[in-house]
C-alpha cells in the first residue's frame, strides 16, 4: 500500500509520528499536547533502546532524548529542494536551542527529527548525508574562534550549550513508511488519512476480513446519494417562498461558541474540524479529556444548518478525487471546499465516514423497542439511501471498527417525553462506551436547545460547548451572505437590504434581535418587502408571518381569493395546526409530529365552524379550497413528504401555538400561560406567548404576564416551586428577548424577580446567566445599578447566595469580552458586599423538623407511605451529595401525588436554606423528571378547571 503522508497535514503527521514512537519505545515517551512545546514535540528521559537491527544489537541512548516533528505541506519534485526545506527547519531548532535566552532547557542529550521529507541515500551527496553533515558543521562552526569580533563569549556560551546533544538521527518518508507496514496497528488506526482517495474502490486495502460483498456497495451508494440528497436547505421553510433548496454550502456560516464553563469564544466548525483532525483511535489518540461534543444552542440558532453542513464536509473529504461521481457531485464537493475556504479552512485531512441521524424521528421509530440499538437502526438507513440491498449491523459495525467516523445526533431537545428520553440517551451512551471499548475511531456531536438539557450525558465522553449570540458585525456578514443567495440578481433590492441591516446594526433597539441567523434572515425578508421592524422577537417573527400572507395573497393565484377574504380563518387554523404538533410532539411515540391529511381537513373544518360557516354544507367549497390551498402550502402550513403536513421550522410552530395560548379571556390566557411556564417543551412557546401579551398597548396585559413570572412558584409543591423555582428564569428570558426594553416599570420589576437567581446553589447554567445579566446591565447606568445591587446583597448574606455571587463575577470579565461591554459594566466584577454587612448567624439543624414534619403531616398513611420513602431518599442524597436512580423515582412518586407533594415540599422548607447541595440535586436531577411530564391536554380550550 502506498502511503500519501502530505495528506496528513501537520497535525495528523504529528499525531501519527507520536503513536509510531510509543510503538517503537514504550510508555516512557512523553507526547506534548498543542500550544508552545519549548521545542519538544515528545520527549524521553532515560535510557532509550534502539531496537536491535540485523547488523547488531540495539543501542542504547542514555539521558534526554527529544523528538521534533517536521511535515512539509507540499513535497517539491527535486529531492534537493526538499532536504534544504528541513534542513532550514532543523537550523531554527538549533539556533533556540543554543540561544542561552530562549528558555529552552534543559537542552537535548539527543535530538531525533521526524519528518515526512525524503532523503535520498546516496553516500556524501545524498540528504541523508548532507543532513548529518550540516548539523555536525552548524556545531564545529560555535567552536571555531576565528571569525570572533569581540571576546567571543557569546560565541562559546552558544557552543557550550549546543555541543550538549551528542548524537541526532532523522526519520525521513521513507523510514516513515517501513515504520508503517511493521506497525499494522499504528497503520489501521490512520486509514482516513493514509488511504487512496477513491476509498470505496479500496476497501481490501484495509478491511481484512470486512464483507465487502455486503458492505462496500452499499456504502459507496448512501455517500454519493446522501452528498446531494442532504444538501439543500429550504429557504421557503424560513421565508422565500420560492421553492427551491439551496445547497447549504452557500448560506452556512460559521457560528460563534463558547465552552459551558465560560471560556474563550470560538467558532463552531472550527472546533468540530479541529477535534476531528486530532481524534484518532481511543488507545492511540494523544489528545486528553472527553472525545466527544454536545452543542447546545436557542431556538433558531442554525444547530440544524451546522450539523447539515458538517456531515457534508465529511462525505465531501471521502469522496473527493473518486472515480465515478457525476457532474453534480463535482458540483457539490467544489462548493463545499468553497464554503470552507470562506471561513480559512479546508477539507478535513483525516477523511471520516458521516451520518446525521434527526433524534426525534430516531426516538419516533425506535423509541418504544427494547432490542433497538443505534447502530441497528444506522443501517436501516443506510439500507435505505442505498437500494442495493440491506445492510446487516454486523458489518456495520466491523466497518466502524476499521474506518474512522462522523456521527452528528441532532435535535434531543425535541424528545420530551420522559421515558423515551431516557432509553435514548441510554442508546446513545452504549453506543460510544461501545465504540470506545472496541478501539473505534468515532466522533459524535449531539446537538440540542440548553432549556431543559440537565442530563451532562455521559460526562468522561461529551463536552458542552454553547452557541453564542452573533455579534453584529456578524450578523449584517450573515445578512449579506444569505441576501444574495435568496435575491441572485436583483443588486437593487439586495442593496437597499443591506443598507437597511447595517442601520438595524447601530441602532441599540434593533440591533438585539440581530442574534440568530434565523432572526437575522427573517429581517431580512421583511426588509425586502418593506415591511416594518418592532424591537422584540415576537413582533419580528409575526411581522415575518405578515409579510409572507401578503406575499401569498398579492399573488395572482388559486390562493389569493381565499386569503384576501379569509385571512382571520387561515390565522386560526395556523394557530391551531401549531398548537396541535406542539402538544403531540410531546409524546414519545410522536416526537417527529406531523399532521395527517384527515387531521388537517378535520382542523380546518372546526375553524370553519366555529366562524359560522357551514362547512359539511353550503361552504362545503370553502371548506375544499382552503384544504387545497394548505396541502399546496399554505402561508406557513406545508407539506412534509410522506409524513404529512406541518411546519418546517420549529420555531414557526411554536410562535403559532403561542398565538393559540393567548387566544380567548385574560384568564383562560394566564391559566394557560402558568400551566405551561415550567415546561422546556412549551418554554420557547411560553416566551413567544408572554411576548404577544407586550405587543399590545394594554397595560392590564402588561400587569398580567409580570404578575403571572413573579407568583408562578407559589402553591407549585408538586415541581418543588419555593425550592426550585422557575420563576428567576423565566423572568430573565423575558428580560433578554427585549420585549420590556421600553417599559421601565415591568422591566425593573422583571429584573428584580430574575435576579433571585443569585440565592440558589450554583446553577448548572450560571455561564447563560452572567450573559444575561452583563447584557442588560450593558443598556445603561440604571441597569447596571440594579445588578451591581443585588451583587452587594448576595456577597453579604448566606454562603450559597455569596458563592453564586462569586462565581457569577469570575465569569463578568470574559463575557464583557464578548459582547464589547462598556468599561462601567466590566466593573460589576469588583463589586463587594455592602460595609459592614455581616452574614446571618447559623442556622439552626432543621432535619429534627424534617423528621416530624413527615410523621405528623395530615395525610392518609398510604400517602404518607410515599413521602416517607421520599424522604428516606432525601436522607441518602444529603449524605451522599448524589442522587441514585431510585432516590429520583421516590422522590417524584411522592411529587406527583397531588396530596403527597405538599408533605414533601412542608418537610423540605426546613432543610434546604442549609443544605445547597441537596437543593442542587434537586434541581438538576429530580424536578426536571417533573417538568417534562406531558401538559398539552391541559392546556386546550379553557384549562380553568384542570388540576
Amino acid at each position: 500500500m502506498g502511503y500519501n503522508l502530505e495528506q496528513l497535514g501537520p497535525i495528523g503527521f504529528q499525531d501519527l509520528a507520536a503513536a509510531l514512537v510509543l510503538e517503537s519505545f514504550g510508555v516512557g515517551v512523553q507526547v506534548m499536547g498543542a500550544g508552545r512545546d519549548g521545542g519538544r514535540d515528545l520527549y524521553h528521559d532515560g535510557p532509550l533502546v534502539w531496537k536491535a537491527t540485523e547488523d547488531g544489537t540495539g543501542e542504547v541512548w542514555e539521558g534526554y532524548t527529544v523528538f521534533q516533528v517536521k511535515h512539509k505541506a507540499r513535497l517539491s519534485s527535486r529531492p534537493e529542494d526538499d532536504a534544504s526545506w528541513l534542513w532550514g527547519q532543523i537550523r531554527k531548532e538549533l539556533d533556540e536551542w543554543a540561544d542561552p535566552k530562549s528558555g529552552r532547557n534543559p537542552v537535548p542529550d539527543f535530538l531525533v527529527v521526524v519528518t515526512n521529507v525524503p532523503l535520498t541515500p546516496v553516500p556524501g551527496a545524498g540528504g541523508h548525508d548532507r543532513l548529518r553533515k550540516a548539523i555536525q558543521d552548524y556545531i564545529d562552526k560555535l567552536e571555531d574562534s576565528s571569525h570572533d569580533v569581540d571576546d567571543g563569549s557569546e560565541r562559546r556560551a552558544r557552543h557550550a550549550r549546543i555541543s550538549k546533544i551528542q548524537k541526532w538521527r532523522v526519520w525521513d518518508e521513507n523510514q516513515i513508511k517501513i515504520l508503517l507496514t511493521r506497525y499494522k496497528g499504528v497503520r489501521n488506526a490512520f486509514p482516513g488519512f493514509l488511504t487512496a482517495a477513491d476509498v470505496f474502490a479500496h476497501l481490501t486495502q484495509f478491511t481484512n476480513a470486512l464483507p465487502i460483498e455486503q458492505l462496500g456497495p452499499g456504502l459507496r451508494a448512501h455517500a454519493r446519494t446522501t452528498l446531494i440528497g442532504e444538501s439543500a436547505i429550504y429557504f421557503d421553510e424560513a421565508g422565500s417562498g420560492d421553492g427551491s433548496g439551496i445547497p447549504v454550502h452557500e448560506v452556512v456560516i460559521d457560528l460563534p461558541v463558547t465552552s459551558g464553563n465560560g471560556g474563550e469564544r470560538a467558532s463552531v466548525i472550527g472546533n468540530v474540524l479541529d477535534r476531528g483532525e486530532r481524534m484518532l483511535r481511543p488507545k492511540l489518540t494523544v489528545r486528553r479529556g472527553p472525545r466527544h461534543l454536545v452543542v447546545a444552542g436557542a431556538p433558531g440558532n442554525g444547530k440544524t444548518t451546522i450539523s447539515k453542513f458538517l456531515v457534508q464536509v465529511y462525505r465531501a473529504a471521502m469522496l473527493a478525487g473518486a472515480s465515478d461521481l457525476s457532474g453534480d457531485h463535482v458540483r457539490v464537493i467544489s462548493g463545499t471546499e468553497d464554503a470552507l475556504n470562506r471561513m480559512g479552512r479546508s477539507l478535513p485531512r483525516h477523511r471520516r465516514w458521516a451520518m446525521r441521524i434527526d433524534l426525534a424521528e430516531y426516538a419516533q421509530e425506535n423509541g418504544f423497542n427494547e432490542d433497538s440499538t443505534l447502530i441497528r437502526y444506522l443501517a436501516e438507513r443506510v439500507s435505505k439511501r442505498s437500494d442495493l440491498g440491506d445492510v446487516k449491523p454486523s458489518a456495520l459495525v466491523s466497518w466502524m471498527r476499521q474506518w474512522p467516523w462522523f456521527l452528528v445526533l441532532d435535535g434531543l431537545d425535541e424528545v420530551t417525553e420522559p421515558a423515551v428520553r431516557k432509553r435514548l440517551i441510554q442508546r446513545v451512551t452504549e453506543f460510544v462506551t461501545t465504540a470506545e471499548a472496541d478501539d473505534c475511531d468515532v466522533f459524535v456531536v449531539l446537538t440540542t436547545r440548553p432549556i431543559g438539557y440537565v442530563e451532562n450525558i455521559a460526562p468522561t465522553q461529551f463536552e458542552r460547548v454553547d452557541l453564542d449570540y452573533l455579534e453584529p458585525p456578524e450578523a449584517v456578514s450573515y445578512g449579506t451572505l444569505v441576501t444574495r443567495v435568496r435575491l441572485r440578481n436583483d443588486l437593487d433590492r439586495f442593496e437597499k437590504v443591506v443598507r437597511q441591516l447595517t442601520r438595524a446594526a447601530e441602532d441599540d433597539a434593533l440591533k438585539n434581535l440581530l442574534r440568530t441567523p434565523l432572526q437575522v434572515l427573517i429581517m431580512t425578508i421583511i426588509m425586502g418587502a418593506a415591511g416594518q421592524l418592532a424591537p422584540d422577537r415576537f413582533s419580528l417573527f409575526w411581522g415575518y408571518y405578515d409579510t409572507v400572507f401578503k406575499r401569498e395573497r398579492d399573488k395572482q393565484s388559486g390562493f389569493h381569493w381565499i386569503l384576501q377574504n379569509h385571512g382571520q380563518q387561515i390565522q386560526q387554523l395556523h394557530a391551531r395546526v401549531g398548537f396541535e404538533l406542539q402538544v403531540r410532539s410531546e409524546a414519545g411515540d410522536r416526537s417527529h409530529a406531523t399532521l395527517t391529511g384527515q387531521e388537517l381537513e378535520d382542523l380546518t373544518w372546526q375553524v370553519l365552524h366555529d366562524a359560522g360557516f357551514k362547512p359539511s354544507g353550503a361552504d362545503a367549497d370553502l371548506h375544499a379550497k382552503i384544504l387545497t390551498s394548505a396541502t399546496h402550502r399554505l402561508v406557513l402550513i406545508a407539506p412534509r413528504g410522506d409524513h404529512g403536513y406541518g411546519f418546517d421550522v420549529r420555531s414557526l410552530q411554536e410562535l403559532m401555538a403561542a398565538t393559540y395560548l393567548t387566544t380567548g379571556p385574560l384568564d383562560v390566557v394566564t391559566t394557560r400561560l402558568r400551566i405551561a411556564a415550567p415546561s422546556p417543551h412549551w418554554r420557547n412557546t411560553w416566551i413567544f406567548a408572554a411576548g404577544r401579551l407586550f405587543s399590545t398597548p394594554q397595560d392590564h396585559e402588561h400587569r398580567a404576564a409580570v404578575e403571572l413570572v413573579e407568583s408562578i412558584d407559589k402553591g407549585a409543591s408538586g415541581r418543588l416551586g419555593d425550592i426550585v423555582p422557575v420563576g428567576p428564569r423565566l423572568a430573565l428570558d423575558l428580560v433578554d428577548d427585549g420585549m420590556a426594553r421600553s417599559l421601565p416599570i415591568w422591566r425593573d420589576r422583571l429584573i428584580r424577580c430574575g435576579l433571585r437567581i443569585l440565592h440558589e446553589p450554583t446553577p448548572p447554567d450560571l455561564p447563560a446567566v452572567a450573559r444575561v445579566l452583563v447584557r442588560f446591565a450593558d443598556t445603561g447606568d440604571e441597569q447596571r445599578k440594579a445588578i451591581e445591587e443585588a451583587l452587594r446583597d448576595a456577597l453579604g448574606t448566606s454562603g450559597t447566595a455569596r458563592t453564586t455571587a462569586e462565581q457569577l463575577q469570575a465569569l463578568i470579565g470574559s463575557v464583557a469580552a464578548e459582547i464589547h461591554a462598556r468599561t462601567a459594566t466590566r466593573g460589576l466584577r469588583g463589586v463587594r458586599k455592602r460595609p459592614g454587612s455581616q452574614p446571618p448567624s447559623a442556622l439552626p439543624d432543621g432535619w429534627p423538623d424534617f423528621e416530624d414534619e413527615v410523621t405528623t403531616y395530615p395525610a392518609p398513611e398510604e400517602i404518607l407511605a410515599k413521602v416517607r420513602q421520599a424522604a428516606v431518599s432525601i436522607r441518602n442524597i444529603t449524605k451522599r451529595g448524589t442522587a441514585s436512580e431510585g432516590d429520583v423515582d421516590a422522590i417524584i412518586t411522592a411529587l406527583t401525588d397531588e396530596r403527597g407533594a405538599p408533605a414533601l415540599n412542608a418537610a423540605l422548607q426546613h432543610v434546604t436554606a442549609h443544605e445547597p447541595v441537596l437543593v442542587g440535586t434537586l434541581r438538576d436531577d429530580v424536578v426536571p423528571g417533573v417538568l417534562r411530564t406531558a401538559i398539552g391536554e391541559r392546556l386546550r380550550g379553557d384549562p380553568r378547571g384542570a388540576g
